[in-house]
């Protein structure tokens, strides 16, 4: 499988093109665009400790153009550290790396970590600028800055690529355009950028946008918007002071109307009249579907598997899938079913693949040895789906509403594409020993619907998915049983905010097994977790107030 991957991703990145731009005054103290022979190390760049197997290869997976810096697998493990020729920094103190990457990852995690480290002393200490986890998913290509103040009196930098653990456990790990150089005064650019993907109208919704500042110089005077993917303006907010190298998390409020109902696009943007490098003030579009009032939701599963067979395959032409989803899961019965929720990632954008999807109830409580009979099934859904690139969470609203009645729900779905593609997974748990799922794949020609493939295997995994549902029921507000708890940005990499409308006394983070990973006092209405050593992953966020404990999913990625 590792060695089928490489060389079809290669392929497919192969020609891509760079282009790098500089404002007036800035400076590049070091470049390398890895622009050497293939199969052996960068003049002047050295391997220090476990001999990972570094080396220039002819592809173009990071994104930038052929050839690129390579990490492959091995069986090497340990630390190692590949690290450049010693940088002049000729006076300067503030200093952005920027580089391309992309990783991607194998179906095992033995603990690795990725890192990329400074030094101002030849190795004697190292700094690190990012520094993360593995676990199961990549990194998707694209562009990465890092920015940074060297210690006073610091006259030299050296830059490496770190990675600890089995080698094996990744099929690759590229890299290319690599820069060093001084900031400009006034760059202000945005990070992550989340919120409700199902807000409901009339609802007031709440999305956050991570402000970085890439200019030497601190900034407020600035605007942060939310726009519709027409243009218009839904939301503002007052910049937050935010230094160099800092980050700044913005709160925008919008509350959608009864017009704004079914499928949006939305994004955020900095106002900042200053700005050099106006060209990363936005954000990529964040697709929604806004909801009527009167919908609720059940989500089914709480692993954090990253599985590319469930509910499609990408990596087949051609997938046929049926997974089921217990009563006592499902929780209710007697509305109809609205719509299906999914999270996946995928490394690039995936446009218009169609799909079907079937929904049914069964007394069949295993796949095991057979397929449920698609002709007692619904159609619900025949059309196609849009997979953005990143990690996200895919609403398919259906076509047909389906009524459920009590039973074992039956998920069929049926998939075709032209192309197969990696790095597309959904993320998924496991019934170990439950058969809940059965998958069936081919290249030559698309699956009938309604006609049982001749071959099928069967899976413990099921993928998680949240279930729409409409009571006919408008509510006022949220319950008040329970305190009301917002928890961002979610996923979260380094710091998660946590508000409550009552003051907690205790915040408590569990993996999905309910072991505690974390537990800290809290004494108001706002606390804030460092999440930065937690693995990747799904957990559970407790947060206890005297009018009770509220529990809250949140996904840490890196």
């Amino acid at each position: 499988m590792k060695k089928l991957f490489t060389p079809f991703a290669a392929l497919l990145m192969a020609g891509m093109f760079f282009t790098h731009y500089y404002a007036l005054g800035q400076e590049v103290l070091y470049s390398n665009h890895f622009d050497d022979p293939t199969g052996q190390l960068p003049p002047g760049w050295v391997l220090d400790g476990a001999q990972a197997p570094w080396s220039v290869a002819s592809s173009a997976m990071a994104g930038g153009e052929a050839p690129e810096l390579f990490l492959g697998f091995s069986f090497a493990s340990g630390l190692s550290r590949l690290i450049s020729p010693v940088i002049s920094l000729d006076g300067h103190q503030a200093l952005c790396l920027k580089l391309k990457q992309y990783l991607f990852n194998y179906e095992m995690d033995y603990g690795e970590i990725i890192g990329v480290d400074v030094t101002y002393d030849g190795g004697e200490n190292w700094v690190d600028l990012m520094e993360m986890p593995v676990g199961l998913l990549n990194i998707p290509q694209d562009e990465f800055s890092y920015y940074f103040t060297a210690p006073q009196g610091s006259t030299e930098l050296q830059v490496a690529f770190r990675f600890e653990g089995n080698n094996y456990a990744i099929n690759f790990w590229a890299i290319d355009d690599l820069f060093v150089e001084s900031p400009v005064d006034h760059d202000l650019l945005t990070g992550y950028f989340s919120g409700s993907t199902t807000p409901e109208a009339g609802g007031e919704q709440l999305y956050l946008l991570e402000v970085k500042n890439g200019g030497v110089l601190a900034q407020q005077d600035y605007t942060v918007n939310l726009f519709s993917g027409d243009g218009t303006l839904l939301s503002t907010a007052a910049g937050l002071p935010v230094a160099f190298g800092e980050k700044m998390y913005h709160l925008l409020w919008w509350t959608p109307s009864t017009d704004n109902i079914g499928s949006m696009d939305i994004y955020a943007e900095i106002e900042f009249a200053q700005d050099q490098h106006p060209d990363n003030n936005r954000t990529a579009n964040l697709a929604i579907y806004v909801q009527p009032a009167g919908i609720e939701y059940v989500q089914i599963g709480n692993g954090s598997h990253p599985l590319n067979s469930l509910p499609c395959n990408f990596f087949n032409l051609h997938s046929y899938t049926q997974s089921l989803y217990l009563p006592e899961e499902v929780g209710v019965s007697g509305f109809p079913l609205t719509g299906l929720q999914y999270t996946c990632q995928f490394d690039a954008d995936l446009m218009d693949v169609p799909v079907q999807i079937y929904l049914g109830e069964t007394a069949q409580s295993s796949l095991a040895d057979n397929w449920i009979n698609p002709a007692t099934l619904t159609p619900v859904f025949n059309g196609t789906l849009d997979f953005s690139k990143g990690f996200n969470n895919l609403y398919i609203p259906l076509d047909n509403p389906y009524t459920y009645n009590g039973g074992n729900l039956v998920v069929q779905t049926v998939k075709s594409y032209s192309e197969m593609v990696v790095g597309a997974v959904f993320i998924s748990s496991i019934d170990t020993g439950a058969s809940r799922s059965r998958i069936s794949e081919r290249d030559d020609m698309p699956f009938d619907p309604m006609t049982l493939p001749e071959f099928g295997y069967a899976s413990d995994y099921y993928p998680n998915i949240t279930l729409f549902y409409s009571t006919g029921v408008t509510f006022a507000g949220p319950a008040q049983d329970l305190p009301v708890v917002l928890a961002y940005p979610n996923p979260a990499s380094n710091r998660l905010f946590v508000q409550s409308g009552e003051r907690m006394t205790e915040v408590r983070i569990t993996d999905i097994a309910g072991r505690e990973i974390l537990r800290e006092n809290a004494g108001s209405q706002e606390h804030t977790l460092n999440v930065e050593r937690l693995i990747p992953g799904l957990y559970l966020l407790q947060v206890k107030t005297a009018a009770g404990t509220a529990t809250r999913k949140v996904q840490i990625l890196r």
